[in-house]
Order: C-alpha cells, then structure tokens, then sequence
C-alpha cells in the first residue's frame, strides 16, 4: 500500500526530477513520522510551523550535503 503509493506520487523514472521528487518524498515521510512517534511515546508535540521549518531546513542540509537531484528540484546548492 505505502509502496504503491510512493510509486504513483514520485513516478517510476530515472530522470533527476524523478529522483529529487522521490529523495522529498522519503525525507517528508521520515519527518512526519518522526513527530508522530514523539508525539505517541515521548508525549512531546512541535507545533507544525516548527515542523514544517525544520523540514524546510533537513531539505537545504541534505541539498548542501549532495543531495544533487534534491537540490535541482528544490533550487538549493552545494556550498563547496
């Protein structure tokens, strides 16, 4: 179910959009699930502007780390 879903929202290309789209997906997916689980187990809850920010900025790290397609889809660069 989750993989057939992947699949429709990034595509099944090998294009860098397809790639970059895919790298968000996964990022956006790990975040919010991140966040569940501290809200279910930790009992601690970010309001979801911090959330979103803080995505905002995993996405510029991994960008700036070499996340090349990532970077190409969100028009971030490597800082080298």
């Amino acid at each position: 179910m989750f993989v057939d879903w992947f699949v429709d929202l990034s595509g099944k290309g090998k294009d860098a959009t397809t790639k970059g789209t895919r790298t968000l997906v996964i990022l956006v997916t790990w975040s919010i699930w991140c966040e569940r689980n501290a809200r279910i187990f930790d009992c601690q809850e970010k309001p979801i502007r911090k959330l979103v920010d803080e995505i905002k900025d995993t996405v510029r790290l991994w960008g700036s780390a070499g996340a090349k397609h990532l970077a190409a889809l969100v028009g971030t660069t490597n800082r080298e």
